[in-house]
């Protein structure tokens, strides 16, 4: 990450445009560091803005071009209409002025699949470019948990047998996303994975995995089900108009595995999975599914009282069924979301104790800092699941069961109720599923 205008805005010119990229201005030949000059006080000295004086108010991010402070679905849409594709291509076209202003990153006079990386990058990593990520914890949109040990399994007493019996797991540093993964995120990953080409295919309205025929589907479309939020054209995936920052759904656990494989490449780490066979490498520094055990500890575990809650909004409820409405999304949270056609999904992190249009919700992250580990959307994990598996899995950093067809979901969903939304409820699905309450996060390993 670099903070210095001219390397980060080589195209810049005239001498003496601002470069609000970084929230810095370049004026006089003179580069000054960002929060040094106002827009206003730029514009005052001589600087000509590349934008407007309200884009760089909103931070001017790289790839915002309708400017509105945050990169969305209307920015991915933005670069898809300027791509010009690869320049030998018969279906190259040149890009326009407007369109290299914003997108061409890497000033080669072209947007193209250089740029792509880049701007996929950014969308789905920080978003505050002005900050750099110099690899210290945690990555962009995810939360620290510490190395340590915690009781794994329901100590209520509550749950099937499968929760049994509790036991001391040890676990090595990680990261996990603090909000489940969006509708936009997903989507914006997908187009990134159709400009690479051979990596997916769309049949019927079902994303696959290119070349596996219908063995490993990763989503569906609203034309293969009409209750996916994600759209196909032909040409380009979208979002149904407010729905974007909801959890995505009807997802299959090769789709999640995937986008964690996508994220890892657009922001220039390795992968985690071989595609090939479903393996994971626990060793390398990209994103993957969070084990079971991950999952769990970051949802229920609180360290500084050494307890399990029973409920991933770090509370025990008022029982095993049941949950305050104002801190989960599920069957009976009764909150304003629950009308028109299904799934009653809420906005990631919705529940952060702020008054939404005059529903007040309470404040219901986990100790760690996750959102929405207790209902809103089932999701995938790591590990294959085993009814008994808790009575033989290894003391440190399991990752499940060698053997069996199914895999892990946790915490519940919109159309569950509370009980089957504790931290410690086991369930599972064919890895191929695409429910309407099935989605997921991501995790990865510490440096």
């Amino acid at each position: 990450c670099v903070l210095d205008c001219d390397d980060l805005c080589p195209r810049t010119t005239p001498p003496g445009a601002c470069c609000c990229f970084q929230r810095c201005c370049f004026t006089s030949g003179i580069c000054f560091p960002p929060g040094t000059l106002t827009p206003d006080e730029c514009i005052a000295s001589g600087g000509v803005l590349e934008c407007t004086i309200e884009q760089c108010r909103n931070g001017c991010l790289i790839g915002d071009n309708d400017g509105d402070g945050d990169l969305d679905l209307r920015d991915a849409h933005g670069f898809q209409n300027c791509y010009s594709g690869l320049a030998e291509s018969a279906a190259y076209v040149r890009p326009s002025t407007e369109c290299l202003l914003w997108f061409d990153f890497d000033a080669d006079n072209d947007v193209d699949l250089d740029d792509y990386g880049w701007f996929f990058g950014a969308y789905l990593g920080p978003q505050d470019p002005g900050v750099c990520d110099d690899g210290s914890p945690p990555p962009p949109r995810m939360v620290s948990v510490p190395g340590g040990s915690f009781d794994m399994g329901d100590p209520f007493g509550e749950g099937t047998s499968d929760e049994l019996p509790v036991h001391a797991v040890y676990l090595n540093p990680y990261y996990i996303d603090k909000y489940e993964v969006t509708n936009e995120r997903y989507a914006a990953a997908l187009n990134w994975a159709f400009a690479q080409g051979e990596l997916i295919t769309v049949t019927s309205g079902v994303v696959y995995k290119y070349g596996s025929g219908n063995n490993a589907p990763y989503c569906d479309t609203n034309s293969a089900d009409a209750d996916s939020r994600i759209h196909w054209d032909g040409g380009t995936f979208s979002v149904t108009l407010g729905k974007e920052d909801h959890p995505m759904l009807e997802v299959s656990w090769y789709g999640s595995a995937a986008f964690c494989n996508w994220r890892s490449a657009m922001e220039g780490k390795p992968t985690c999975y071989d595609l090939s066979t479903w393996t994971c490498d626990f060793g390398v520094a990209g994103y993957r599914l969070p084990t079971e055990a991950e999952w769990e500890k970051a949802a229920g575990w609180d360290p500084a009282q050494q307890r399990h809650f029973r409920f991933g909004e770090h509370t025990d409820g008022c029982g095993y069924d049941c949950l305050d409405g104002q801190r989960a999304n599920n069957w009976s949270s009764g909150d304003p979301y629950e009308t028109g056609a299904f799934p009653w999904t809420t906005p990631v992190g919705y529940y952060d104790g702020t008054n939404h249009g005059g529903y007040q919700t309470q404040m219901a992250r986990s100790y760690y800092g996750c959102y929405d580990m207790s209902g809103n959307a089932w999701e995938w994990c790591h590990d294959r699941h085993s009814s008994t598996y808790y009575s033989s899995s290894p003391e440190s950093n399991p990752t499940g069961a060698t053997t069996g067809s199914s895999l892990v979901l946790r915490g519940g969903g919109w159309n569950k109720f509370p009980h089957l939304s504790r931290s410690a409820n086991r369930d599972s699905h064919s890895p191929g599923g695409r429910e309407f309450y099935n989605g997921f996060r991501c995790a990865a390993g510490t440096p």
